[in-house]
């Protein structure tokens, strides 16, 4: 009997329960919208050609109807180079993108350096966002073909060959051995590569490297903007061979 009038009263408690406050329904269609951005963080290089960032979106309605909801550049170290459009929900679908374009030749700054924009959204009325700002990080793609050779030998530099090899073994550039006079010095030279991969051969004629017993031991870089394609020298013996490429 006990048990029986436990179970009414129970019972009794939900009905009343249930008359002073409304069950909370998920409504997919009238209920609240609200609009976020499913990722906030990105970083691209940019290629000369430019570069687009696809944002995703999602959204807790659905409608019958393409949504459109529109964003802003909050700050941008380049402004010229970020263009946004508007974020596109599109029909029957709780998901949508928003796409961020940005120009690599407004690109400011040095090689290498990392630039930033934020991008907000602004949700339409009556509607809400959260995670409403994506944080762009972006940096101009090194495309570099203009080499520079740095050579600082030893105090025997006339023993001092080098050479750079296409991929079929032609050679493309070359300095002879004997072309230096016998001091320690640097040598430099400015040199085209076209897109590919290389060898680098630096040699001595003597067989002993860039080492002369007195001075520091020489050596060679080559580099094109902040971009080293190969380097060594250094007790090497007859020859040095260091594989790179160029825009690969």
């Amino acid at each position: 009997m006990k048990n029986y009038i436990k179970f009414i009263g129970v019972c009794v408690i939900a009905l009343l329960a249930s008359c002073d406050e409304d069950a909370v329904v998920f409504d997919n269609v009238n209920g609240d919208t609200a609009i976020s951005f499913k990722q906030t963080n990105f970083e691209t290089s940019v290629p000369q050609a430019g570069a687009t960032v696809t944002v995703p979106v999602e959204i807790t309605t659905i409608s019958a109807e393409s949504r459109t909801y529109n964003v802003s550049v909050l700050e941008a170290d380049d402004t010229a180079a970020i263009t946004v459009g508007s974020v596109v929900i599109p029909a029957d679908t709780y998901e949508g993108s928003l796409d961020i374009n940005i120009d690599f030749a407004a690109i400011g700054g040095n090689d290498g350096d990392l630039r930033n924009a934020s991008i907000q959204l602004t949700p339409s009325e009556g509607a809400t966002a959260y995670a409403d700002i994506v944080n762009l990080t972006y940096f101009r793609e090194i495309v570099c073909n203009d080499a520079t050779l740095t050579i600082n030998t030893d105090l025997y530099a006339q023993e001092t060959g080098f050479q750079i090899l296409d991929d079929t073994n032609t050679v493309v550039y070359e300095l002879a051995a004997g072309t230096l006079g016998q001091a320690v010095q640097t040598f430099t030279a400015d040199i085209f590569l076209a897109d590919g991969c290389y060898t680098a051969v630096i040699t001595d004629s003597f067989g002993d490297g860039q080492v002369d017993g007195t001075n520091p031991n020489g050596n060679f870089t080559l580099t094109c903007s902040i971009i080293t394609f190969a380097s060594g020298g250094g007790d090497f013996g007859p020859s040095q061979s260091v594989p790179f490429c160029v825009n690969q």
